[in-house]
């Protein structure tokens, strides 16, 4: 059956949703609900660790790929929660965002985007969130800053749980909230979440955790960013970026940025 949503709470999301997009409609931008002292909301606010453990693997036929591990951190007052709603084809489900205030109540915020049934080669299927976070490359300004994104890879989606501890703040719980994601298709409700001072963590070596570096010469920002749709309510939307610089090709397996800008 689908998951019960408190009427009370799901009225003050929509306050919520209708002052942003009054603010939109105006001259400033957007009011962003975790600013809203009425709503007095503990919200998440996802950052990514720059790109770490780099690899170059030949792919064949030319092809060259940068291998990373990744880190979706939660730095924000409170946990990053998902919850899903199965549809009508039984491989996806809805998901809502459920931000908690001061007082432990739960909001929601409908409109989060999806959790599907993804196949990872040699492991089986799992519930993931999709666009929780993405692979960029860019150009360099003669200064150092980011001008054009030229490639994404195809790491969209993650399971979202408490799989490493990384900061030690007084609300960061000393044990997993939300555990590893789930592999039973017959599950009807999903609950997917980072907590905050705990981190999602992907190895280089694993599925899709790459980018395309084949025929590029010169420095680029390898870029990290979670949250790349905006589908989040999240304390800050200016900080989901972690990045690298390198420089391309590799040379002895190395993209080391030597001589590149840097800002």
């Amino acid at each position: 059956m689908p998951v019960r949503r408190p009427v009370l709470p799901l009225a003050i999301a929509l306050v919520a949703a209708l002052l942003t997009a009054a603010a939109a409609g105006g001259e400033g931008t957007p009011i962003n609900p975790c600013d809203d002292p009425q709503l007095a909301l503990k919200c998440p606010n996802l950052r990514m660790a720059p790109p770490s453990d780099l690899h170059v693997q030949r792919a064949g036929h030319g092809r060259v790929r940068l291998l990373a591990t990744n880190h979706i951190v939660n730095v924000g007052q409170g946990p990053l929660e998902l919850r899903a709603d199965r549809t009508s084809d039984p491989r996806y489900a809805k998901a809502f965002q459920v931000v908690y205030d001061r007082r432990h109540r739960p909001v929601y915020f409908p409109e989060a985007g999806y959790v599907y049934w993804k196949a990872i080669p040699g492991q089986g299927h799992y519930w993931k969130y999709y666009r929780a976070a993405r692979f960029e490359l860019w150009t360099l300004k003669p200064d150092g800053t980011r001008d054009a994104m030229i490639r994404t890879g195809p790491k969209l989606s993650y399971c979202l749980r408490d799989l490493k501890r990384v900061r030690s703040y007084a609300r960061t719980p000393r044990g997993r909230v939300y555990p590893a994601c789930s592999q039973d298709f017959g599950r009807r409700e999903l609950r997917l979440g980072v907590s905050p001072g705990w981190a999602d963590v992907y190895p280089s070596t694993y599925h899709e955790n790459w980018i395309s570096i084949t025929g590029l010469r010169g420095c680029f920002a390898f870029v990290h960013r979670a949250d790349p749709a905006g589908e989040l309510v999240e304390e800050h939307e200016d900080d989901n970026v972690g990045q690298r610089i390198i420089r391309l090709p590799a040379r002895h397996g190395s993209v080391a940025p030597r001589g590149c800008p840097h800002r």
